[in-house]
This record gives structure tokens, sequence and C-alpha cells, in this order.
């Protein structure tokens, strides 16, 4: 009996973690102070090794938590960090 507690026990942390963890698809536009699209601009997760670069009409996709920070950056601007929250489409101006 306190083996198989014990097993039920492991079982439910084990899926509080995963249920925890989940991440959904970020999807967003990089554009520059003119409105122009910055092509190669370059999204990270913060404390992550997630990231992914936009494409050539500023548009990119990353898996991200809810409430992670990105980081925007592209050569030329200031870096920019925005907590996404909630959000899955998000507008970034450098």
């Amino acid at each position: 009996m306190r083996k198989l507690r014990l097993l039920m026990l492991s079982g439910f942390l084990l899926a509080a973690q995963f249920l925890m963890a989940q991440t959904r698809e970020v999807t967003g536009k990089v554009i520059d102070a003119n409105g122009t699209p910055l092509n190669g601009a370059s999204i990270r997760v913060k404390n992550t090794r997630a990231g992914t670069s936009a494409g050539a009409d500023g548009t990119f996709k990353i898996n991200a938590a809810a409430n992670a920070t990105l980081v925007i950056s592209a050569v030329g601007y200031e870096d920019k960090d925005l907590n996404i929250g909630s959000q899955t489409n998000v507008g970034i101006t450098l």
C-alpha cells in the first residue's frame, strides 16, 4: 500500500511539472520606427535556448511559455525586452 501511494504521488508530481511547462506558439512582426519590416531580427525567449529570426517580411513564430519575456535584437537597433503575458500575437517596434 505504501509503495502504491508513493508511486501515485510521483505520478502526480511528474504530471504537474509537465502542465506548468506548457508552451504555446507566439507569432509576431518586427518593424522599425518607419514601419519597415526588419529582416533577420533575432527573437529569443529570455533565460532559455529557444530562438528564431524574423523573415523577409519581419514575421516570426516561436514557442514560449505564458508570461515569458522575448528579447528582440537587430543590427543597428537597441535590444528590446517584451513580456508577452497571455498574448499569442505581438507587434514589436525597434
